[in-house]
């Protein structure tokens, strides 16, 4: 168990009145706490060098409930505009980050809401709800449950006469403390700024502005952001660890499973168009054209494409596996027009050939022309060539638009059952939902 601190205005209340407890006295016989930082105005600060009435009334509550009150006293005596909001919201805001860097991480900060001027009182207000300070707020309600309207002296004040009249000293007195449950308005901004990134599907800022109020949101909706930004950068292993358990629509990625890996990325890709990351978008399709046709040559044309392959820095075409075979007949014959087939990198207009020569589903090798026309069309100049890319130009030059080209993405997918369910294809938004409801907890 850490430290109590206790921040507190003084007022014309403290620290007896009327034969019971100001605010300020009332907190600390309550909450006990360990140190205190009393704020004093110009005029709190003339009572307290006059007659010591708030040190010393703490000094006879420490002795009677056994426990000592280290107090520090911060003053203004400059501090004549008590009605200025402003200049309080100022002032108090430094000193509450003061006490704040000297707390360690189980400490409690109190903070008494009920004693001051209005303009104190509204400034700690706005701290409670507005800002990030890590307080809690304190009221305390009159003994008479409504305001305080008849006028007691005080010109003149007593404080050994006044403690010992106070009838909260008494067995069994009525707490009258109330912590304020102030709603966080910058955490539900953040909140608010958090949803909206995950619409947009932007997981990295989602998560940034996650971490700002991490202590403010549940470590279940703090696991999602973390994990919706590693799944969006297809960080397997990332994921893994911080994937919320049983959590009834996501599981962990196994890098060895193909089919999982390259729907995963299928959905990155088409993340990237939702964001409007066009040029990513079509460099990113060669990659998966090439293994979307691997996996079509071996369902639908009985080809085992990979026992043609090299594997060196990249996967090649091994000359020596294709040497006297039908896949080397084809590719001869589809590049007859360059005197024949000659190796090299494993390109997807190599894999649709076979495709084109092999494939008894008409449909899918159509679609698979289309991919592979599509990829060819724009690939180099969007890799090597600076230009925007948008999808009136991604639509003038290959003549589909980018949800056709993602359709037909799509298609290929279902047809190799990367994926079964055409729902599946919502699963970001799903997982968008599940943060959203894990956020409003």
């Amino acid at each position: 168990m850490g430290k109590t601190y206790l921040f507190s205005p003084v007022g014309n209340t403290d620290p007896i009145k009327y034969l019971r407890d100001g605010s300020l006295l009332h907190i600390c016989r309550h909450y006990k706490p360990d140190v205190i930082y009393l704020y004093l105005s110009k005029e709190m600060l003339e009572n307290h060098e006059k007659d010591n009435r708030y040190v010393k009334t703490l000094e006879l509550l420490g002795e009677k409930l056994d426990h000592t009150f280290e107090v520090y006293i911060r003053s203004n005596a400059e501090m004549c505009e008590v009605q200025q909001y402003d200049l309080f919201y100022t002032e108090f805001g430094k000193m509450i980050g003061e006490i704040e860097q000297g707390m360690e991480k189980d400490d409690i900060l109190f903070v008494n809401m009920a004693s001051g001027t209005p303009a104190m009182k509204s400034a700690l207000l706005v701290m409670a709800t507005l800002t990030e300070y890590r307080f809690r707020p304190i009221q305390v309600s009159t003994p008479k449950k409504k305001s305080n309207e008849e006028h007691e002296e005080r010109k003149e004040y007593d404080v050994m006469a006044n403690w010992e009249l106070d009838e909260d000293n008494e067995e069994g007195y009525e707490n009258r403390c109330q912590e304020i449950k102030c709603m966080n308005l910058l955490k539900m901004l953040k909140i608010d700024i958090i949803e909206k990134h995950l619409r947009a599907y932007d997981y990295q800022a989602a998560w940034s502005v996650g971490k700002e109020i991490r202590k403010d949101i549940s470590p279940i909706a703090y696991q999602w952001l973390e994990t919706a930004a590693a799944r969006a950068m297809l960080d397997w292993e990332k994921m893994a660890r911080v994937l919320p358990k049983r959590n009834g629509i996501l599981k962990t990625v196994n890098g060895n499973d193909k089919k999982r890996v390259l729907f995963e990325y299928t959905l990155a890709l088409d993340l990237k168009l939702k964001r409007g990351e066009y040029a990513d978008f079509l460099r990113a399709i060669t990659p998966l054209g090439v293994d979307l046709l691997e996996m079509v040559l071996e369902r639908f044309c009985g080809v085992d494409i990979e026992r043609y392959y090299c594997k060196k820095r990249a996967v090649e075409w091994d000359k020596k596996a294709l040497q006297g075979t039908e896949i080397q007949e084809i590719l001869d014959e589809a590049y007859k027009h360059k005197q024949g087939f000659r190796g090299g990198v494993v390109y997807s207009s190599h894999l649709n050939a076979i495709v084109k020569a092999k494939c008894s589903d008409v449909r899918l090798a159509n679609r698979v022309q289309e991919l592979v026309e599509v990829e060819q069309k724009v690939r180099n100049i969007a890799a090597h060539q600076i230009v925007s890319v948008t999808p009136e130009w991604i639509k003038e030059k290959t003549g589909k638009s980018t949800i056709q080209i993602m359709d037909m993405i799509k298609s290929i997918c279902e047809k190799v059952e990367i994926n079964t369910k055409k729902e599946y294809w919502r699963s970001y938004d799903v997982m968008n939902d599940k943060i959203i409801e894990a956020l409003n907890e």
